[in-house]
């Protein structure tokens, strides 16, 4: 029996591991598949030639998206030999004022002269030649930047420009120098990468309904839902900036219906767009003229959801923990076709004064996380966990020119895989990323993204020096997209426990507290400044940040152990790698389960979000939740499903598998095994004299043979070692790096202890009867007890499974062979 236990034990571990191994290591999709862009692309409102050049819109109710603006051009291969380095073609859509007579030209875009976009574009440029993993996740119907492959010197830029087939990246940009050498065209020169958008205009209208003069010719013959499909033209009413209402003039627009996907899915749909609960308060549209002079929209997105005015307001940490663990997913497919806006705060308890606190101008730091597709035609799920996605955005609280009021406005920064739906890792708008009514997600998927307002995020002035949080993670967010476009060189990025869009962001994330804390480091005007400036709150805030940058490491290395290839990565982008002094790219991503394993916390997007959700509220910040769930148009095949952990829809079993993976990955530590030193000599000082003094514990070696000793010693480690441990340690008690409130987590221990002492009696009762009369004598309780403290404490100090089942393995080894331990069970043995 006992064996049989020890095996059982082991079992389930290995079955644990494989399932998790399968779940993240299964290729997605079959062979020989068709990617959805080119499906979609088939229809001829998602080709760029469908919208003329020349565009006739009324000023007074279309904006265009931005100052800069226009669509990128790959050059040929011969012409980037003529002319070295990382530049595209832009034909400018929009341009300043003063440039007004560049619109419509095929201008040269590349990059200004300074010295940290020299350091850029040495980090990110790279040759592209395509390995067999590309080729294969080709087949499998991903799309693949083929146009790169084989190209000498892709530079971001270009690795933009070259992402999808054909030339339909729209970009745009708030500022450029003009630069026209002698005798050749205009170029223009960027500071920054460009951003992605959707379209070239901008309106608010609200939708009426479908127009009942409409030609049945523009009815299309697939759409979800049933039989007929409603017409695609549809008739709104623009938004009067004079009276605040939607009172001006009716105009018919096209939303166009799109193709049925693999999986036999929509992206969107325009039916019942006007019914639909979220668009009561008018839609933005993004779009522009068709060639029959229509507009045509490309992208939605409703204004209620990025009004700034919460549905509710949630004040004080517990409330803003529970909100966080439990209500933010709660439900999920019962919320379709809705969305929630709900702000945290755990300092104040009036709503105006919560409220108040954002403000016009505010830059913050953002989250962003979807769920999966449920319902008839849903996504398959592995054992209930559905993994879903997570970047990073920086979010702005901006005038809306249309109402004048307040919104938001979220500039992604999507470190993505490539995928079958052409999305494109890259900065890129809401419009572009979420709303695209070809490849956005908003109508198929449920979304978090959670607005973070924090003091210490905000800029630091130490006197003429300025360092921004901010700005170090978008400059690590930005090599990590470019690095992700071209697959570091093999084409293609894909999705593994160890690389992936959440581990990283996460990545980028340790890379910008890493090189703020070097950046201070090796500045002596920060470093005199604040010596100077002790009490000053500038300095006093900073002490906080270095506050919060350990905590977040605590979370990106669990137990202080980091990943080789990030740390690689970091002394490349810090010109510390002396075998890389120039900082040529030279980036590793050690795709191996080892690396996964040491970064298991950033593994799943929904645990991560989580977990930083709540050390930010920790700190203090209020937390804004914008929580749509498929919205949009009706499509009654499909419903939202909440992101998880590990089999997420058995939250126990979730749990077991989070707290176990933990334990299980990281070796004690040099200051762990100190600690152990430690909790040996106090649990000898204080157990050997008991029990000499009770009758438990003798001097008397346990005679056996080499051969038997050994196998006996071996054995238990197994059980009861590791059995016991793994149950009344790990499975029971939280994991220490987890954000654990006090008195659960003392509950859960004394619950822990209570339950291993009462095992023992009770399993000589069931299966051990030689330790019938022994375990339930109170010295050996107490020892037992004492022994459960002691390794809980261990366990609570290191997180390691190891290290608390080589403690125990060592009690109980010593205690059988050489302190009578098998002697008194033998004499059980003989009594019965």
């Amino acid at each position: 029996m006992k064996q049989w236990r020890g095996r059982i034990v082991l079992g389930a571990i290995a079955a644990l591991v494989i399932v998790f191994l399968v779940m993240l290591f299964r290729p997605q999709g079959p062979s020989d598949r068709i990617p959805d862009y080119q499906i979609s692309s088939q229809l001829p409102a998602n080709q760029v030639d469908y919208y003329p050049l020349q565009q006739n819109l009324d000023g007074a109710y279309y904006r265009p998206l931005g100052e800069w603006l226009g669509r990128l051009i790959l050059p040929t291969v011969a012409e980037t030999k003529a002319t070295p380095g990382d530049w595209v073609w832009l034909e400018l859509y929009q341009a300043p004022s003063i440039q007004q007579g560049l619109v419509g030209q095929k201008l040269r875009l590349t990059w200004q002269s300074n010295a940290d976009l020299e350091k850029y574009l040495r980090l990110v440029t790279t040759d592209v030649n395509f390995t067999p993993a590309a080729l294969n996740s080709e087949r499998r119907g991903n799309l693949l930047p083929d146009r790169l492959n084989g190209r000498s010197q892709v530079g971001p830029l270009q690795s933009l420009a070259g992402a999808r087939p054909v030339d339909d990246v729209l970009v745009r940009f708030p500022r450029a120098q003009v630069n026209i050498p002698a005798g050749n065209r205009a170029e223009i020169k960027l500071p920054t990468m460009p951003e992605m958008v959707t379209g070239r205009y901008q309106a608010l209208v609200k939708i009426i309904g479908p127009d009942p003069k409409a030609d049945p010719s523009t009815v299309p013959k697939d759409c979800p839902g049933s039989q007929p499909c409603a017409t695609d033209l549809m008739l709104v009413q623009h938004y009067n900036a004079i009276s605040k209402q939607f009172d001006g003039p009716q105009e018919t627009i096209r939303i166009p219906q799109q193709p049925r996907l693999n999986g036999d899915r929509f992206m969107s749909t325009p039916r019942d767009l006007a019914t639909a609960a979220v668009g009561q308060a008018g839609w933005y549209i993004y779009g522009a003229q068709g060639q029959d002079g229509l507009f045509t929209v490309q992208s939605l997105q409703p204004r209620s959801l990025v009004q700034l005015q919460p549905d509710e307001q949630i004040f004080r940490l517990g409330p803003g923990r529970d909100y966080i663990s439990q209500q933010n997913w709660h439900h999920t497919p019962a919320r379709k076709g809705t969305a929630q806006k709900v702000l945290l705060d755990p300092r104040s308890d009036s709503p105006e004064v919560a409220l108040g606190q954002w403000q016009e101008g505010d830059r913050l730091l953002g989250m962003h996380l979807f769920g999966g597709i449920g319902g008839k035609l849903g996504e398959k799920t592995m054992l209930g966990t559905v993994t879903g996605h997570f970047a990073f955005s920086l979010p702005k609280i901006v005038r809306d020119p249309f109402t004048d009021e307040l919104q938001w406005e979220i500039p992604y920064y999507q470190v993505y895989a490539h995928n079958p739906q052409g999305i494109i890792a890259g900065s890129q708008t809401w419009e572009n990323y979420a709303g695209n009514l070809q490849r956005g997600w908003v109508q198929s998927r449920p979304f978090a993204d959670v607005m973070v307002k924090l003091d210490l995020l905000q800029d630091y002035n130490f006197g003429e020096v300025v360092l921004s949080p901010l700005d170090e993670l978008q400059k690590q967010l930005q090599i990590m997209m470019a690095r992700y476009r071209t697959g570091d060189g093999t084409g293609y990025a894909g999705v593994s426990p160890a690389a992936s869009c959440v581990q990283d962001s996460n990545q980028a994330l340790y890379l910008a507290i890493v090189g703020l804390q070097q950046k201070v480091e090796n500045s002596p005007e920060i470093l005199s400044w604040l010596d100077q400036h002790p009490s000053s709150p500038e300095s006093q805030r900073f002490q906080r940040l270095k506050q919060l940058g350990d905590r977040l490491l605590a979370m990106l290395k669990p137990r202080g152990v980091t990943r080789e290839d990030w740390q690689n990565n970091a002394a490349t982008l810090a010109g510390l790698d002396p075998d890389n002094p120039t900082n040529q790219y030279d980036f590793i991503q050690d795709n191996t389960l080892v690396n996964a394993l040491l970064s298991w916390q950033s593994m799943l997007p929904r645990v991560n979000q989580d977990i930083l959700n709540q050390i930010f509220l920790e700190q203090g910040a209020q937390l804004w939740f914008m929580r749509p769930n498929q919205v949009g148009g009706s499509m009654p095949e499909i419903l939202p499903l909440a992101p998880t952990s590990i089999f997420g829809d058995v939250p126990v079993l979730s749990a077991l598998a989070r707290r176990t993976l933990g334990a299980i990955v990281l070796l004690p530590k040099p200051q762990d095994w100190q600690f152990f030193g430690i909790a040996v000599v106090v649990y000898g000082a204080i157990a050997i004299p008991l029990g000499m003094k009770f009758g438990l514990l003798q001097w008397q070696w346990w005679e056996q043979s080499l051969g038997g000793s050994v196998k006996s010693i071996l054995a238990l480690f197994f059980l009861p070692a590791l059995g016991e441990e793994l149950v009344f340690r790990v499975m029971l008690l939280p994991y220490p790096t987890e954000l654990n409130l006090f008195w659960p987590t003392l509950g859960a221990m004394a619950l822990s202890l209570v339950l291993f002492l009462i095992y023992h009696p009770l399993n000589a009762l069931l299966f051990y009867p030689r330790g019938r009369n022994l375990f339930f004598q109170p010295i050996f309780l107490t020892l037992t007890g004492l022994l459960g403290i002691v390794t809980t404490a261990l366990y609570w100090y290191s997180g390691s499974l190891w290290l608390i089942t080589i403690f125990h393995w060592l009690v109980v080894t010593v205690w059988l062979m050489a302190l009578g331990g098998y002697g008194k069970l033998a004499h059980q043995e003989a009594k019965r």
